[in-house]
């Protein structure tokens, strides 16, 4: 429960730090290959459990989801255009 609701936290942070919807998948892989190493130099070994792998590959797909839905949403947003004259001509 704790890396899914880490998941939605980075989703959010992608939103604020990245704004880009291309560029969510990229950011959410680095995030998680560092994670991987830091997992591996703390464990002295390389992850091989299943769940491992599991709740990783689902909290990536999830992050990168979320994240792009909301950078989606920001990027499409409609341009005002006011039609009022400009004043100072």
């Amino acid at each position: 429960m704790a890396f899914i609701l880490n998941a939605l936290t980075c989703a959010l942070a992608l939103l604020y730090f990245i704004r880009r919807g291309k560029q969510c998948l990229d950011f959410t892989v680095t995030v998680h290959f560092f994670h991987l190493l830091g997992c591996w130099v703390y464990n002295s070994r390389f992850p091989a459990t299943l769940t491992w792998w599991l709740v990783h590959v689902v909290c990536t797909a999830l992050m990168a989801a979320i994240g792009e839905y909301l950078c989606m949403r920001i990027e499409l947003r409609e341009i005002p255009l006011s039609s009022a004259p400009k004043s100072n001509v």
